[in-house]
């Protein structure tokens, strides 16, 4: 009789409805939905209403879990509807549901209410809930802000504090939280894990241990430590931990952790990445938003700065331990001056810098300046001056003290100004050090880097010797197979040169006996062209004789020459000169001889050089009589002797040519003779160790000079 009494009642409870914006159920005993509104459809995830209606059970329970506050399941009985058909009073309750397809998470407000029939008999309940799912969110990210940034703020103990702070998101926003920070020795240090179950926390650190780089590849804790750029994944698949799988075990592991949804934010502060947040569902199948991202974030923001300050915190302890020790160690004094009361106070260090006892400084600027050192004084004083006239910051020099013992010290004085609220200058604060030894290892380090710099060059020059000694070596080693070479061909050469010479001179000789025989016999007696061609073969025989002659004189150099002995030189010229003796008688020549000493030589072969050189001044003769020098001079152990003539001269372009062999300026018609005599003059000076030049001026004579070892001179 109810039933049909709601069914017809149902357009005006569907009117009534309609347009309220929290969701009303009508449900029976059975537990069949009989009547939803709008607002209960779109909250229970329906299309219509009417999929809501017949269906066995409350579509809470088939779509939903029912999650307690710390997200564990409870039982379908707290559910004030089922509270209300049992008979008892349904209890307004505020409930967490979690779908079970999409994982999202909402919180609900549920109340019921009876319907009762004529006899006081539940036949429905009429359920009534609101959608408070904001509400709470923003109550529980205010919660956790409120209790994270009162541990951050509690202690500077780094490592327990962000361990507390990732308790606090497990279970409430995930499953899983760490903090990894980063490190100068790696890329990160992981302070915290956290995770309800122990035996989830001892497989993340098997697989940590095992494969490293398996958390950043999952979590991508290297790229946002990289980039300083959140990451959210929400969705985490099978797929992604093939993907990430370095093997099988590592596979097996990373299903067994079944990560379901990640974000990883990074901890910056002073525009620095300082490390990471990770929160991760896995049990739980939650799927983490965007609206946890944003709640991650902000905190890991207040954890950033927790990070920040601590190190700072660190930072500025250690720096006051050190300097605490350095003012120690580098004996160094604080002193105040109080500027409007001339008063200057000296802590006792300073006192111990300046030689005099603790506690008798008298606190003047007087005294301040008694013991400094006449000639700085004026320098100090001024820039005092100059800092407080001018308002400068830092006042910062360097100076000389006399102690009582007369002992000379330097002090370096850094000081900083500060001014009073009229902007006057009121005191002068600072630190004076005894820098004394500090000067002395300074300077004794510029001369230990001179003196290394030097021994560097040193052993530059060293080595650089060495590679040149080497390279010497070598060249010696070379030149002396060239030379023994050459030396070898030489011999050869010498050795042909003589025997071809020796053993053309009996033909020869034959050939031009028996031609001057035809010439004597028959000239006249044949026609004119006969007695030519027995002159020219006349002629020539006699050249050839003389062309072997010499020839065989330039091989005997080398051959047939005598040890070099103390020669007098001008017994050497007497000789040459007496071979000369009728060439000079026909030529009419004028000869000039100065005194000559005595030299290292073999007394043939110089004789040999001087006729050699002699005869060629009578030779090529101008058109008037020949005028003949011979002189010499010494410096230290070299004598250089000049044959100066008056002859035709020599082009400059020709100096060098007339010492080669059989190389002739002239046609023998004009000046007889082989070619071969100043070659020999080359090879005997170059014999003895010396060189031979020429010096001329064409049409004027010419001189050539030549050089030999002195001798001291011998007794006869």
């Amino acid at each position: 009789m109810l039933a049909q009494l709601f069914e017809h009642a149902r357009p005006l409870v569907e009117a009534l409805f309609a347009q309220v914006n929290d969701g009303v159920t009508v449900q029976g005993p059975d537990f069949l939905l009989c009547f939803a509104n709008p607002a209960a459809a779109r909250l229970l995830g329906a299309n219509s209403p009417e999929e809501l209606l017949g269906r066995r059970g409350v579509p809470l329970l088939e779509c939903f879990q029912v999650l307690d506050a710390s997200g564990k399941p409870m039982s379908s009985d707290v559910l004030p509807g089922r509270q209300v058909l049992a008979g008892q009073r349904g209890t307004e309750r505020v409930l967490r549901f979690r779908h079970s397809r999409t994982g999202q998470e909402q919180w609900c407000r549920l109340s019921a209410a009876p319907v009762r029939d004529a006899q006081g008999k539940v036949v429905y309940a009429v359920n009534v809930f609101q959608d408070v799912t904001e509400m709470v969110r923003t109550q529980e990210r205010l919660s956790l802000l409120a209790e994270a940034s009162e541990l951050l703020s509690a202690s500077l103990d780094l490592d327990s504090t962000l361990t507390a702070t990732a308790r606090l998101l497990v279970p409430r926003l995930g499953d899983w939280c760490a903090v990894d920070l980063a490190d100068d020795a790696s890329a990160a240090r992981r302070v915290a894990v956290i995770h309800a179950d122990p035996a989830k926390l001892e497989l993340a650190r098997k697989m940590s241990e095992r494969y490293p780089d398996s958390a950043q590849s999952i979590g991508t804790i290297a790229h946002v430590m990289k980039t300083g750029q959140p990451h959210l994944t929400s969705h985490i698949t099978d797929e992604m931990f093939v993907a990430t799988a370095q093997d099988a075990e590592h596979l097996q592991l990373l299903r067994e952790l079944s990560l379901r949804s990640i974000i990883v934010v990074p901890l910056k502060a002073r525009e620095r990445t300082l490390g990471t947040l990770t929160v991760a569902t896995a049990e739980s199948s939650r799927h983490l938003r965007t609206e946890e991202l944003r709640l991650v974030e902000e905190l890991a923001r207040r954890v950033g700065l927790a990070v920040d300050n601590a190190r700072l915190y660190a930072e500025a302890k250690r720096a006051q331990a050190r300097h605490e020790v350095a003012l120690e160690a580098g004996r160094m004094g604080a002193w105040e001056w109080d500027i409007p009361a001339g008063r200057v106070t000296w802590a006792p260090t300073l006192e111990r810098i300046h030689g005099i006892p603790e506690g008798s400084f008298g606190g003047t600027f007087q005294d301040y300046q008694s013991d400094m050192h006449p000639e700085d004084r004026q320098q100090v004083l001024a820039s005092i001056q100059h800092v407080v006239a001018q308002r400068e910051p830092e006042h910062h020099i360097q100076y000389r003290i006399i102690l009582p013992d007369g002992q000379v010290r330097w002090v370096e004085a850094h000081g900083r100004l500060t001014l009073d609220e009229q902007g006057q200058p009121s005191r002068l604060t600072g630190v004076c050090t005894d820098i004394t030894q500090r000067l002395a290892l300074e300077e004794d380090a510029r001369r230990l880097v001179r003196e290394q710099a030097a021994r560097a060059e040193a052993e530059r020059a060293r080595q650089h010797t060495t590679e040149l000694l080497e390279s010497l070596r070598k060249t010696q080693a070379e030149l002396a197979q060239r030379a023994q070479e050459l030396a070898r061909s030489n011999a050869d050469l010498e050795q042909f040169a003589y025997v071809a010479s020796h053993d053309l001179q009996e033909p020869l000789r034959m050939v031009a006996s028996y031609v001057q025989l035809l010439s004597r016999r028959y000239k006249g007696k044949l026609d004119a062209d006969a007695d030519e061609f027995i002159r020219y073969a006349v002629d020539g025989a006699t050249r050839m004789q003389a062309l072997i002659n010499d020839l065989l004189a330039y091989s005997r150099v080398g051959t047939r020459g005598k040890e070099l002995v103390p020669v007098p030189l001008e017994k050497s010229l007497e000789r040459a000169l007496s071979h000369l003796r009728l060439t000079l008688q026909e030529s009419g020549a004028e000869l000039k001889v100065e005194p000559l000493p005595w030299v290292m030589g073999d007394e043939t072969q110089l004789v040999q050089l001087l006729q050699n050189l002699v005869g060629n001044a009578i030779k090529f003769r101008g058109e008037h009589s020949p005028r003949i020098r011979v002189s010499t001079t010494r410096e230290a152990d070299t004598v250089t002797v000049a044959v100066e003539d008056n002859g035709i001269g020599i082009e400059p372009q020709y100096y060098e040519r007339i010492f080669a062999i059989f190389q002739r300026l002239h046609a023998k018609e004009e000046y007889p003779g082989t070619g071969i005599g100043l070659s020999i003059c080359k090879k005997i000076v170059e014999r003895h160790g010396g060189r031979i030049w020429v010096e001329s001026t064409p049409g004027q004579g010419s001189t050539f000079r030549f050089t030999l070892t002195a001798a001291e001179p011998q007794p006869a």
